[in-house]
């Protein structure tokens, strides 16, 4: 699946991935998302479960910039890990 913040949308927006209690995606799951060009900056977040950037290890909400796009995938029940173009 993947998520889309269009380029008709030019405010800043937030799309959090819930914790695994309220929501229980399958381990494996892959979210994709896209922010358009001229969109506003798109933030991902997450509530209690942990994501972590592939590469720096940082965790917490990340960045995606216009033209940005990023995959989150669920490795355990309660940890992502995400990588993209345009994320930081």
């Amino acid at each position: 699946k993947h998520i889309l913040h269009p380029s008709a949308d030019t405010t800043a927006r937030t799309f959090t991935i819930p914790a695994n209690s309220a929501v229980a995606f399958d381990i494996g799951t892959a979210l994709t998302f896209i922010n358009q060009n001229g969109a506003g900056v798109l933030t991902i977040g997450i509530t209690s479960d942990t994501m972590r950037q592939a590469n720096t290890g940082l965790t917490g909400n990340r960045t995606l910039a216009a033209n940005g796009i990023a995959t989150a995938v669920k490795l355990t029940a309660t940890e992502w890990i995400i990588n993209g173009t345009g994320l930081t």
